[in-house]
């Protein structure tokens, strides 16, 4: 799972070494859609090679975590997430079908409880698998915790700019206290 180092796209690919260097150990790659469509094509490798891998993909429809980002800064999102897109006609991408062409074996999960499900299933089998589940791009949980230091203008006439500067220097002090 990529998150702190911001190295979106690698996800995959680092998983299939983790797998090549602890070829009895099981591996499970969890990352975001917008990561998925940078670098997809190691999923086809790790079939080929037959180098299991289960794959946890999370559809938000864009890239939730850079808006969630921007938004804390006092913007707002900018084309992120598809619905935000300027184009009228969206492609409508089927995770699923996409990771199956690369001869995965693949499922949607509705719920929590269908994901532990397809998760049990994905350990049991012997072949790569990639289980997608929907999530909320505008949501974060207060689990993760980490804070990063994206800078805030200092300066601007927008209240919800000054308000996450404010935010941005109470974080930054404790940062360094």
């Amino acid at each position: 799972m990529e998150y702190g180092y911001s190295t979106m796209g690698y996800e995959i690919a680092g998983g299939l070494g983790v797998k090549l260097a602890k070829p009895d150990h099981d591996v499970i790659v969890m990352l975001g859609d917008g990561s998925y469509m940078m670098m997809n094509s190691e999923l086809a490798t790790a079939v080929m090679l037959g180098r299991k891998l289960t794959v946890v993909l999370l559809d938000n429809r864009g890239f939730g975590c850079i808006d969630r980002l921007q938004r804390s800064t006092g913007q707002e999102g900018f084309n992120n997430l598809l619905e935000d897109a300027a184009h009228e006609v969206l492609p409508d991408i089927d995770f699923v079908a996409h990771a199956a062409s690369m001869g995965a074996r693949a499922e949607r999960a509705a719920s929590i409880g269908e994901l532990k499900s397809a998760l049990a299933r994905a350990t049991a089998s012997d072949a790569t698998s990639v289980i997608v589940i929907e999530t909320d791009p505008r949501i974060s949980t207060a689990e993760g915790g980490w804070w990063w230091d994206v800078a805030t203008p200092e300066v601007s006439t927008r209240k919800p700019v000054r308000d996450a500067r404010a935010a941005y220097d109470q974080a930054l002090s404790r940062e360094r206290s």
